[in-house]
Formats: C-alpha cells, structure tokens, sequence
C-alpha cells in the first residue's frame, strides 16, 4: 500500500515539469518551474515609458527626485525564480501544519549556499538531486508526524468523511496555505486522485487520506518556489503589478520568512492588500512586524548579512571550541533582536551600543560583571568593546588566525559600506614589503607608502585599524602575537572627500554612524534580501526611494533616527517592491 502512495507521490511531483529545468515563461498558477536563478525575460530598459514605469503612477507614489527616475521601470530586467530556503522551508511548515518541534526538518534538506550574502539569493538557488531526495524525506518525515497526530486536519475541515465534496474541500484548503494562493481546478483534481486512491488503499478517515496529499504538495513546485505570473497585463508594459496573493507571499517571507497567515490572505483574496491607497499594506506591515516571528526575521538577517555562520568552519585552535563559535554567533543574533526590536533602537545605535546580551559561558570570556536585570552585560568596563563589530564572533569571521587588517578591511568595506575594490593584481600577495613579524599597522603603512599598493589598500586599510587591539578571537591585547604594540588610531577614507580621523574606537564608530554610506548600505542590503538578488546599477531608482522612505520615518532628514523596522517597512511599501518583470 505505501510503494502504491508513492508511486503517485512522485508522478505528482514532476507534473509539469517538477524539479528540472525549464524555460521560457513563467506562469503561475500553473505548476511548472525551473531552477532558482535564471531570468526570463527583459522588464525593459531605464527610461522606458508605458505601463510597468514610474511615469505610468500617480503624482507622489515615489519618493525619488533624480530626474532619471521619473521614466524608471518599477521592476528588474529579468524575472526571477526563488526556491524556498531551509529555514522558509521549516518555518512554512511548522507554521501551517503545526508539525511539533522534535521533527528535524533541517537535517533533511541540503545546506544553502549563500550568494551575495544571503542564502535567499536567487544566484546561489541551484537544484541537485540532493534536493529531491531531501524534499522526499522531509515530506515523508511531515506524514509521518500526522498520522501520530489526527487532529491535525481540524484546521483544514469542518467534515469528517471520505466523500468527494470533503476532499475537494480539504485539497483547496491545503492549497491555499501551501501554495499560497488558491489551487487551480486541475491542482484539485490531481491531488484530489491522491486522496482517493489514498481511500482506496485504506485509508478510512479525512486525516489519513489528507496527509498523502500533503506529502505530494511538499514535493511540487507550486509550493518549493515562489511563482509569479510574468504575463504582460497589457501591451507594451514592462512590469505589472503584483496580485493580492503574490504580494502577500513576497511581504511574508520578508517579515517572518514564511508563508502569509489566514489573515493576510484573506486580506489578499479581497483586493484590499493591493489597493492603490496603500492603507491595508501599511496596516499589514504593521501587524506582521508586531509577531514574533518578525524577531526571529531580524536574528536571521544579521546571521547571514554578517557571515556569522563562517564561524562554523573557523580554525583558531584548540581554544576556539564549537561552543564558543556558538556562543559568539548567539551573541549577535541576541544582541541584534533585543536592541533592534523588543527595544526598537535606532539601526545605527548598533554600532554604539555599550551592552550586549551574552551567555554566560561567554561573559566569562569577554571579562564581565553581573548582567543587569534584563540579562544585559555593560561593556563599557573594557576600553574598545563598543557596538556590534566589536562582537568577538564578528571579529573572528572578519579576520584570521593573524588577525588580518587587510581581511577585516575588505570586510568592512564590502558589509558596512558596500562597496569593493579590484581584485590585486598577479603576484601582490607574494610581495613582502615589512618583515613578516612586524605589527599589521607597520605592514599596512608600509603598503600605503608603495604606489602600486596604496591606491587599493589605502581604501580598505584605515578601516581595520581601530580593531588591531583584538586578537583573531576577538579578545582585547595590548600587544600582538609577536610581541608587537597595538594602535588603534586611523581614518576613513571617503572619495571626494576629506579623510575622517579617529583616534580609537569610540571615535571610529562615531565617524562610522555618521557616515551616509552606512545607512545607504543598509537598505541595499535590505532590499537584497527582500529581492533575494544582488543590486546593480539599474536598482538605483529604487534604493533611492527606499531610503527616502526610511530616512523620513521619523521626519524629512532624520535617517540617524530609523529602527530596522522603518527599513523594512520602506521596503515593502516602496512602488518597486510590488511588481514584476514581464516578458
């Protein structure tokens, strides 16, 4: 009887397609899909006039001034296609079925591979058949949790019989939350086949019947991707406007990396979601970003814009145990949630901050006192331990076991900053310029006294040197592993502009608070995750007006001032976030 389920799970699977590839169109809610980074199709060049442009909104609707913008397409040249990551997977699931925590999804999906940061990045999405057999296992894990708990279709049916009419009810319902919009005809009637031979085999309740059907749901494309229709609504558009379902999955998976809840589909399937006064957006975004599940968005954003999970496969010795690396990554993740959320601190007071939230494994590493009655650690008590990049985790995963100035610099730069420089030349690395146990405040001037050197390094360089005071465990020394002093005194380098000094920590993150391309650099890197796409020059429109948006949350040039919450708040109620590329 389970071979006989499973042979019909699996034709269900590759209906349309199924996990290969595929191209041309993409056309939801139809089931064929291709893997996660391949565009297909133009949405039309800068400057293109017509539907699916700025000039085609109201007066008002965006937030730019650069002229270029005025004509600008409201969504990138190309669609593309994002498969749900492992967590998207496990959240979807726990939060729609209500499977119990001791199921362990994770371990039954292959690890995603991060691209441009974040793991949602279409660019690193490819599918092996890793993939299908992990999908096989975690569905088969998910049927299995169901039998053992029958209560579970409660929430999907009011009736408790085999008949046609419950199971049509049922295949909808299941449907509309796994495929996040509701099932075509076609969808009930192949699933609906399931259920039956599911009876037939014997099966003699709803429950029982029902969880075959998710099992195959779980395998399909329909619910493993993120569809959307890329039909032209009309000729000669470049973009459309996203449908109430399409934009309450793109708003769920950036506020809870999940599927959208009853309420905001049905706020979806009533077309208030996408009127155009934006009311019910906003009072969705409100709503959403009250849950819990918006803090655990926050903790997973930070874990991967800042590559803590490298510290998985950091080598420092013996000292550097798994626990610590756990430990150093919590700490971020914590600290970021409670400053950012349940205190709602402005974005930049990360990098000011004098507390922290720490285990107390590793209080006692860093050197501190009592925490405070919120669970709190003061780190003013240790000259330097000041804002998130002064984290021992963030210290090892941006350096090495030499502390470098030169990887911590680039780090810097392309994470705070975004921005980058040229790859060096042949040869550069093999060119010694100090003695290889001089301090790497010595071997950088020395870098920046050579032409050739300095007009990369002189960029990246000053942007480590308030950090020399911290080994590559992120520990505080008064001289490096070769005996050397320690400095901690440099600039940031700005082009155009004059050189910003500093003279330790505390004034380096001052400088770096008030820099505009700190701020500038976290709604590019807001909207990468939101997009799930790295930014180009084309998405110069739409930053622009994202950071608008969040800068006057707290009123016109007020941007010292915005929460991550007014960040992804810009984001979602930005024109740009709701719509998509056509052919």
């Amino acid at each position: 009887m389970r071979s006989g389920w499973r042979r019909l799970i699996v034709i269900a699977a590759f209906v349309g397609g199924g996990l290969g590839g595929c191209t041309g169109t993409i056309s939801s809610p139809a089931p064929g899909a291709g893997p996660g980074a391949q565009p297909a199709g133009g949405a039309g060049a800068s400057g293109a006039t017509g539907p699916g442009t700025v000039s085609s909104l109201p007066p008002g609707t965006t937030m730019t001034t650069s002229a270029a913008c005025a004509a600008a397409p409201l969504a990138h040249s190309g669609a593309y296609l994002r498969r749900l990551t492992a967590w998207e997977y496990v959240n979807t699931v726990t939060d729609i079925l209500d499977v119990p925590s001791t199921v362990d999804l994770v371990d039954a999906l292959p690890a995603d591979i991060r691209a441009n940061g974040f793991s949602n990045d279409s660019g690193g999405q490819l599918v092996s058949l890793d993939h299908a057999s992990g999908y096989s296992a975690a569905a088969d894990a998910v049927g299995a949790a169901l039998a053992k708990a029958p209560t579970w279709i409660a929430s999907f049916a009011t009736c408790a019989d085999t008949s046609a009419t419950c199971r049509d009810a049922v295949v909808g319902a299941l449907g509309l939350r796994l495929f996040r919009r509701p099932p075509t005809d076609a969808e009930v009637k192949t699933f609906g086949a399931l259920f039956d031979t599911a009876v037939a085999n014997g099966a003699t309740t709803t429950a029982a019947a029902s969880a075959v059907v998710v099992r195959a749901m779980l395998q399909v494309p329909q619910f493993l991707y993120r569809l959307e229709d890329q039909t032209p609504p009309s000729a000669g558009a470049v973009a459309r406007p996203l449908g109430g379902y399409e934009l309450a999955t793109r708003l769920s998976y950036l506020l809870w990396s999940s599927a959208p809840d009853m309420a905001l589909l049905s706020s979806a399937q009533s077309g208030a979601l996408v009127a155009t006064d934006g009311k019910e957006l906003k009072s969705q975004i409100t709503r959403m970003l009250a849950a819990p599940r918006a803090r655990g968005m926050v903790q997973r954003y930070f874990r991967e814009w800042l590559s803590l999970d490298d510290l998985d496969d950091a080598n420092r010795g013996a000292t550097f145990t798994p626990q610590l690396s756990t430990d150093m990554k919590q700490e971020t993740m914590d600290d970021a949630a409670d400053q950012l959320w349940d205190q709602a601190q402005p974005l930049l007071s990360m990098l000011t901050t004098k507390t922290t939230k720490v285990t107390p494994a590793l209080a006692k590493y860093y050197g501190y006192g009592a925490p405070d009655a919120m669970g709190r650690y003061a780190t003013d008590g240790q000259p330097g331990r000041e804002g998130f990049l002064t984290h021992a985790g963030v210290l090892t995963v941006n350096g090495d076991a030499n502390a470098s100035i030169v990887l911590r610099g680039l780090y810097m730069l392309r994470t705070v900053l975004c921005q980058d420089v040229p790859a060096p030349p042949p040869g550069a690395t093999s060119v010694v310029l100090a003695p290889a146990t001089a301090s790497q405040r010595v071997q950088s001037d020395a870098r920046l006294m050579n032409n050739p050197c300095m007009s990369c390094h002189g960029i990246f360089d000053p942007l480590a040197y308030a950090f020399e005071p911290f080994d590559s465990m992120g520990a505080l020394q008064m001289k490096d592993i070769n005996g050397n002093a320690v400095r901690q005194d440099g600039w940031i380098t700005n082009a155009g502009m004059a050189n910003v000094d500093y003279t330790d920590v505390p004034s380096y993150m001052t400088a770096l608070a008030a820099d505009t391309r700190v701020t500038d650099c976290f709604a590019t890197k807001a909207a990468q995750f939101a997009l799930g796409r790295g930014m180009d020059a084309g998405d110069a429109c739409m930053l622009e007006d994202i950071r608008a948006r969040a800068s006057a949350a707290h009123g016109t040039g007020q941007a010292q001032a915005q929460t991550f919450a007014d960040l992804v708040s810009a984001v979602a109620t930005s024109p740009y976030f709701g719509y998509t590329a056509v052919n």
